[in-house]
Protein backbone atom coordinates (compact mmCIF):
# COMPACT_ATOMS: atom_id res chain seq x y z
CA UNK A 1 0.00 0.00 0.00
CA UNK A 2 1.06 3.25 -0.93
CA UNK A 3 1.17 6.72 1.17
CA UNK A 4 -2.54 6.74 2.59
CA UNK A 5 -4.28 9.41 1.22
CA UNK A 6 -7.95 9.57 2.23
CA UNK A 7 -8.41 9.10 5.90
CA UNK A 8 -12.12 8.89 7.89
CA UNK A 9 -11.25 9.82 11.31
CA UNK A 10 -13.98 9.13 14.34
CA UNK A 11 -14.66 11.44 17.07
CA UNK A 12 -13.36 14.30 14.99
CA UNK A 13 -14.91 16.92 17.67
CA UNK A 14 -13.34 14.97 20.11
CA UNK A 15 -9.46 15.10 21.74
CA UNK A 16 -7.80 12.86 19.81
CA UNK A 17 -9.71 12.64 16.81
CA UNK A 18 -9.43 16.97 16.10
CA UNK A 19 -5.71 16.50 16.55
CA UNK A 20 -5.67 13.91 14.18
CA UNK A 21 -8.11 15.54 11.83
CA UNK A 22 -6.43 18.68 12.20
CA UNK A 23 -3.00 17.36 11.72
CA UNK A 24 -3.87 15.74 8.76
CA UNK A 25 -5.35 18.39 6.94
CA UNK A 26 -2.63 20.66 7.46
CA UNK A 27 -0.53 17.86 5.24
CA UNK A 28 -2.83 17.81 2.55
CA UNK A 29 -4.50 14.51 3.50
CA UNK A 30 -8.19 13.97 2.20
CA UNK A 31 -10.27 13.77 5.26
CA UNK A 32 -13.48 12.65 6.22
CA UNK A 33 -14.33 13.19 9.58
CA UNK A 34 -17.39 11.44 11.16
CA UNK A 35 -19.75 13.60 13.94
CA UNK A 36 -23.36 13.16 15.10
CA UNK A 37 -23.65 17.12 15.20
CA UNK A 38 -22.25 18.95 12.13
CA UNK A 39 -23.37 22.39 13.16
CA UNK A 40 -21.15 22.55 16.47
CA UNK A 41 -18.15 24.87 16.46
CA UNK A 42 -15.60 22.34 16.36
CA UNK A 43 -17.19 20.58 13.64
CA UNK A 44 -17.50 23.87 11.75
CA UNK A 45 -13.48 24.75 12.55
CA UNK A 46 -12.72 21.38 10.93
CA UNK A 47 -14.70 22.25 7.55
CA UNK A 48 -12.42 25.46 7.21
CA UNK A 49 -10.16 23.31 7.40
CA UNK A 50 -11.09 21.20 3.86
CA UNK A 51 -12.27 18.86 6.18
CA UNK A 52 -15.62 16.90 4.78
CA UNK A 53 -18.11 16.60 7.60
CA UNK A 54 -19.63 13.50 7.88
CA UNK A 55 -22.77 13.18 9.99
CA UNK A 56 -23.40 9.82 11.21
CA UNK A 57 -23.24 7.46 14.59
CA UNK A 58 -20.88 4.82 15.22
CA UNK A 59 -24.15 2.74 16.73
CA UNK A 60 -25.48 2.86 13.13
CA UNK A 61 -23.08 1.86 10.73
CA UNK A 62 -25.30 2.30 8.74
CA UNK A 63 -25.71 6.57 8.94
CA UNK A 64 -21.92 6.40 7.03
CA UNK A 65 -20.89 2.77 6.09
CA UNK A 66 -20.95 4.69 2.14
CA UNK A 67 -18.44 7.18 3.19
CA UNK A 68 -15.96 4.51 3.43
CA UNK A 69 -15.86 3.73 -0.20
CA UNK A 70 -12.99 5.28 -1.77
CA UNK A 71 -11.26 5.51 1.88
CA UNK A 72 -7.31 4.44 2.06
CA UNK A 73 -7.63 4.08 5.77
CA UNK A 74 -9.15 5.04 9.52
CA UNK A 75 -8.58 6.31 12.62
CA UNK A 76 -10.62 4.65 15.08
CA UNK A 77 -11.09 6.20 18.87
CA UNK A 78 -14.66 5.22 20.87
CA UNK A 79 -15.85 7.44 23.82
CA UNK A 80 -16.31 5.04 27.29
CA UNK A 81 -18.49 7.47 28.82
CA UNK A 82 -21.69 5.50 28.20
CA UNK A 83 -19.99 2.54 29.35
CA UNK A 84 -18.12 -0.27 27.91
CA UNK A 85 -20.36 -2.77 26.14
CA UNK A 86 -21.24 0.28 23.82
CA UNK A 87 -17.59 1.52 23.59
CA UNK A 88 -17.19 -2.32 22.21
CA UNK A 89 -20.05 -2.71 20.29
CA UNK A 90 -18.57 0.57 18.38
CA UNK A 91 -15.40 -0.53 18.29
CA UNK A 92 -15.97 -4.06 16.63
CA UNK A 93 -18.34 -2.69 14.21
CA UNK A 94 -16.43 -0.52 12.67
CA UNK A 95 -13.60 -2.83 12.40
CA UNK A 96 -15.86 -5.39 11.17
CA UNK A 97 -17.12 -2.52 8.19
CA UNK A 98 -12.95 -1.68 7.88
CA UNK A 99 -12.89 -5.51 6.89
CA UNK A 100 -15.90 -5.63 4.94
CA UNK A 101 -14.94 -2.41 2.70
CA UNK A 102 -11.34 -3.47 2.19
CA UNK A 103 -9.54 -0.56 4.09
CA UNK A 104 -5.92 -0.50 3.66
CA UNK A 105 -5.08 0.23 7.52
CA UNK A 106 -7.19 0.63 10.47
CA UNK A 107 -4.73 2.37 13.14
CA UNK A 108 -7.32 1.92 16.56
CA UNK A 109 -6.43 4.25 19.73
CA UNK A 110 -6.93 2.44 22.73
CA UNK A 111 -5.06 2.82 26.26
CA UNK A 112 -1.80 1.87 28.21
CA UNK A 113 -2.43 -1.13 30.35
CA UNK A 114 -5.07 -2.47 28.14
CA UNK A 115 -3.98 -5.95 28.25
CA UNK A 116 -2.74 -6.04 32.02
CA UNK A 117 -5.53 -7.38 33.16
CA UNK A 118 -6.28 -4.48 35.48
CA UNK A 119 -10.16 -5.02 36.12
CA UNK A 120 -10.58 -1.48 34.84
CA UNK A 121 -13.81 -1.32 32.72
CA UNK A 122 -12.78 1.05 29.58
CA UNK A 123 -9.51 -0.79 30.35
CA UNK A 124 -10.27 -4.13 29.46
CA UNK A 125 -13.10 -3.12 26.96
CA UNK A 126 -10.32 -1.42 24.35
CA UNK A 127 -8.50 -5.04 25.00
CA UNK A 128 -11.43 -6.77 23.79
CA UNK A 129 -11.35 -4.26 20.65
CA UNK A 130 -7.55 -4.99 19.94
CA UNK A 131 -7.93 -8.59 19.99
CA UNK A 132 -10.67 -8.53 17.34
CA UNK A 133 -8.77 -5.73 14.95
CA UNK A 134 -6.27 -8.47 15.24
CA UNK A 135 -8.38 -11.37 14.63
CA UNK A 136 -10.16 -10.60 11.54
CA UNK A 137 -6.89 -9.93 9.80
CA UNK A 138 -7.43 -5.96 9.30
CA UNK A 139 -4.01 -4.11 8.52
CA UNK A 140 -3.44 -2.73 12.04
CA UNK A 141 -1.34 0.07 14.14
CA UNK A 142 -2.69 -0.20 17.39
CA UNK A 143 -2.09 3.02 19.68
CA UNK A 144 -2.07 2.71 23.61
CA UNK A 145 -1.54 6.48 24.98
CA UNK A 146 -0.68 7.40 28.44
CA UNK A 147 -2.73 9.77 30.45
CA UNK A 148 -3.50 13.02 28.86
CA UNK A 149 -2.77 16.42 29.64
CA UNK A 150 -6.39 17.45 28.38
CA UNK A 151 -8.06 15.58 31.48
CA UNK A 152 -6.04 18.90 33.91
CA UNK A 153 -8.72 20.73 31.26
CA UNK A 154 -11.53 18.85 32.35
CA UNK A 155 -14.19 21.95 34.32
CA UNK A 156 -13.48 20.76 37.38
CA UNK A 157 -10.13 20.17 37.41
CA UNK A 158 -9.74 23.54 35.39
CA UNK A 159 -11.38 25.60 37.46
CA UNK A 160 -9.55 24.39 40.58
CA UNK A 161 -6.40 25.04 39.24
CA UNK A 162 -7.12 27.93 38.32
CA UNK A 163 -7.76 29.44 41.96
CA UNK A 164 -4.73 27.30 43.27
CA UNK A 165 -5.39 23.80 43.68
CA UNK A 166 -4.57 20.69 41.56
CA UNK A 167 -7.24 18.30 43.26
CA UNK A 168 -7.00 14.22 41.68
CA UNK A 169 -7.26 11.15 43.18
CA UNK A 170 -3.90 9.95 43.14
CA UNK A 171 -1.32 9.54 45.85
CA UNK A 172 0.73 12.85 45.65
CA UNK A 173 4.04 10.40 45.38
CA UNK A 174 2.50 8.02 42.77
CA UNK A 175 4.46 8.49 39.16
CA UNK A 176 2.66 8.54 36.24
CA UNK A 177 3.33 8.60 32.66
CA UNK A 178 1.42 11.98 30.40
CA UNK A 179 1.24 12.97 27.10
CA UNK A 180 -0.75 15.83 24.64
CA UNK A 181 -3.48 14.54 22.40
CA UNK A 182 -1.62 16.43 20.37
CA UNK A 183 0.60 14.57 19.93
CA UNK A 184 -1.45 11.83 18.96
CA UNK A 185 -2.29 13.95 15.56
CA UNK A 186 1.21 14.63 14.77
CA UNK A 187 2.01 10.38 14.94
CA UNK A 188 -0.85 9.31 13.40
CA UNK A 189 0.48 11.51 9.96
CA UNK A 190 3.37 9.42 10.95
CA UNK A 191 2.07 6.51 10.47
CA UNK A 192 -0.70 7.40 7.77
CA UNK A 193 2.58 8.65 5.90
CA UNK A 194 4.15 4.92 6.47
CA UNK A 195 1.62 3.00 6.90
CA UNK A 196 3.69 -0.39 5.52
CA UNK A 197 6.19 0.41 8.43
CA UNK A 198 4.12 0.18 10.78
CA UNK A 199 1.22 -2.50 10.15
CA UNK A 200 0.87 -5.25 13.29
CA UNK A 201 2.35 -3.10 15.78
CA UNK A 202 1.43 -1.74 18.83
CA UNK A 203 2.88 1.57 20.43
CA UNK A 204 3.27 2.44 23.65
CA UNK A 205 2.96 5.63 24.29
CA UNK A 206 4.25 8.80 26.64
CA UNK A 207 5.70 12.07 26.93
CA UNK A 208 6.28 12.88 30.60
CA UNK A 209 7.10 11.17 33.67
CA UNK A 210 6.03 12.61 36.90
CA UNK A 211 4.18 12.39 40.27
CA UNK A 212 1.28 14.64 41.08
CA UNK A 213 3.74 17.34 42.80
CA UNK A 214 5.87 17.34 40.29
CA UNK A 215 2.58 18.39 37.92
CA UNK A 216 2.08 21.17 40.94
CA UNK A 217 4.95 22.27 40.75
CA UNK A 218 5.41 22.53 36.81
CA UNK A 219 2.02 24.93 36.43
CA UNK A 220 3.09 26.69 39.37
CA UNK A 221 6.45 27.24 37.28
CA UNK A 222 4.61 28.24 34.17
CA UNK A 223 2.24 30.40 35.93
CA UNK A 224 4.49 32.21 38.45
CA UNK A 225 2.11 31.52 41.38
CA UNK A 226 1.80 27.96 43.44
CA UNK A 227 -0.12 25.96 42.55
CA UNK A 228 -1.08 22.77 45.78
CA UNK A 229 -1.89 19.62 45.36
CA UNK A 230 -4.61 18.20 46.86
CA UNK A 231 -5.56 14.26 46.76
CA UNK A 232 -9.30 13.76 46.14
CA UNK A 233 -10.42 11.29 48.43
CA UNK A 234 -11.44 8.11 47.26
CA UNK A 235 -14.93 8.25 48.95
CA UNK A 236 -15.67 11.24 46.84
CA UNK A 237 -14.12 9.59 43.89
CA UNK A 238 -16.65 7.14 43.98
CA UNK A 239 -19.15 9.57 44.37
CA UNK A 240 -18.67 11.68 42.05
CA UNK A 241 -16.95 10.53 39.17
CA UNK A 242 -18.18 7.16 39.12
CA UNK A 243 -16.97 3.15 39.29
CA UNK A 244 -14.93 3.22 36.52
CA UNK A 245 -12.80 6.20 37.01
CA UNK A 246 -12.58 4.81 40.91
CA UNK A 247 -11.45 1.39 39.91
CA UNK A 248 -8.89 3.29 37.52
CA UNK A 249 -7.48 5.46 40.00
CA UNK A 250 -7.30 2.64 42.71
CA UNK A 251 -5.31 0.30 40.43
CA UNK A 252 -2.83 3.30 39.41
CA UNK A 253 -2.19 4.41 43.26
CA UNK A 254 -1.58 0.73 43.76
CA UNK A 255 0.51 -0.84 41.43
CA UNK A 256 3.43 0.31 38.89
CA UNK A 257 1.69 2.38 36.18
CA UNK A 258 4.82 3.07 34.37
CA UNK A 259 4.03 1.16 31.22
CA UNK A 260 6.33 2.67 28.57
CA UNK A 261 10.04 1.52 30.49
CA UNK A 262 12.19 3.33 27.86
CA UNK A 263 10.72 7.06 27.77
CA UNK A 264 13.93 8.32 26.30
CA UNK A 265 13.86 5.84 23.52
CA UNK A 266 10.02 6.53 22.64
CA UNK A 267 10.82 10.14 22.70
CA UNK A 268 13.81 9.51 20.77
CA UNK A 269 11.82 7.62 17.92
CA UNK A 270 9.27 10.54 18.07
CA UNK A 271 10.78 13.78 18.45
CA UNK A 272 9.01 16.79 18.81
CA UNK A 273 6.71 15.59 21.26
CA UNK A 274 5.20 17.88 23.96
CA UNK A 275 6.03 18.87 27.33
CA UNK A 276 4.02 19.88 30.55
CA UNK A 277 5.22 22.81 30.29
CA UNK A 278 5.09 23.78 27.02
CA UNK A 279 1.63 22.08 26.13
CA UNK A 280 0.68 24.97 29.47
CA UNK A 281 1.33 27.42 27.34
CA UNK A 282 0.47 26.32 24.35
CA UNK A 283 -3.15 24.38 25.34
CA UNK A 284 -4.18 25.72 28.64
CA UNK A 285 -6.55 28.79 27.70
Amino acid sequence: MQNAKAIFVTGATGNQGGAVTRNLAEQGFAVKALTRNPASPQAQYLKKLNVKIIKGDLDDPGTFGDQLNGVDAIFSVQAYVNGAEKEKKQGIGLADLAKEKGIGHFLYSSVVGADAHTGIPHWESKFVIENHIRQIDLPYTILRPSSFYENFLIPQVKSRLLKGKLVIPNDKNKVQQFMSTEDIGRISVTIFNDPVKYTGKTITMATEQMDMQQVAGTFSEVWGKEIKYQKLPMFITRLFLGKDLYKMFKWINENDAIFLKDLDAFKKEYPGMLSLKDWIKQFFK
